[in-house]
């Protein structure tokens, strides 16, 4: 059966490849074969025969492709279509996958944005009261509430990291779109009632005969956000602690 490889210098994704088993590329992945195959198009245009000495044969072609569209999972056409026009300017032969990623870092800033890594490391340092920070861009707020507040806070890096990127990819394309992300305001209702951890820690220590640092462990769960469930279990396990040591009272919400 003949190869249903197109075999040009700047030559498709092989097609055909799956086995029957195999439900073949998804959606986006063979988003992604389309664009490294633009890519490589507009490189050969480019760069003439300064590509073909970078690649001489189409199997480098293929084997390039295939780390391309490994490299490029996740970006859409015009980072990278902004990104094509900067390698132009900058490099004089076919730039490796490492020199373009970095031009697309730049073309997040053509578009008023971070790139991921940055976004990520201003989501981690203001997780704890995400309304109230100045974000670098309302992309960087609505990627960290997607991913889960409370997943950035608790989970270690391995975790958190790649479930923010990819919300920030998501977020980064409707930015990309034309939609304009606005963070909700917060709106202050002065409370009479304000909870003050270390007044009620008095309180409690003086009631059992204990020393402050004992109890604070206790109110933990007032460092949690307001009305979450995990508030509400760590409330529960510590009330139920103080009813043992004897303390009664209800402690506050």
């Amino acid at each position: 059966m003949p190869s249903t490889t197109y075999t040009t210098p700047t030559g498709e994704f092989e097609a055909g490849h799956h086995s029957s088993r195999d439900a073949g590329p998804t959606e986006a992945e063979q988003q992604t074969r389309v664009l490294v195959n633009m890519l490589f198009a507009r490189f050969k245009a480019i760069y003439t025969h300064k590509f073909a000495s970078a690649y001489s044969t189409t199997d480098e072609v293929k084997l390039a492709k295939r780390e391309w569209a490994v490299a490029l999972k996740g970006f859409q056409e015009p980072l990278l279509a902004y990104a094509v026009e900067r390698t132009k300017e900058v490099h004089a032969w076919p730039p490796t996958i490492s020199e373009f990623l970095k031009l697309i870092s730049t073309a997040y800033k053509a578009y008023g944005l971070v790139d991921p890594r940055s976004a990520y490391l201003e989501v981690c340092a203001c997780r704890t009261d995400p309304l109230k920070h100045r974000w670098s861009h309302p992309a960087v707020f609505f990627a960290g509430s997607a991913a889960g507040w409370y997943k950035i806070k608790s989970e270690e890096e391995r975790v958190s990291w790649p479930l923010f990127e990819a919300s920030y990819l998501k977020v980064v394309d409707r930015v990309i779109a034309g939609e304009r992300l606005c963070i909700p305001k917060v709106i202050m209702i002065e409370n009479k009632q304000t909870l003050s951890v270390h007044n009620l820690a008095g309180d409690i220590a003086r009631a059992l005969s204990l020393s402050v640092d004992a109890v604070m462990p206790l109110l933990y769960y007032t460092q949690k956000t307001h009305g979450s469930g995990v508030r509400v279990r760590y409330r529960e396990v510590s009330q139920k602690k103080l009813q043992e040591m004897g303390y009664n009272e209800k402690l506050p919400e």
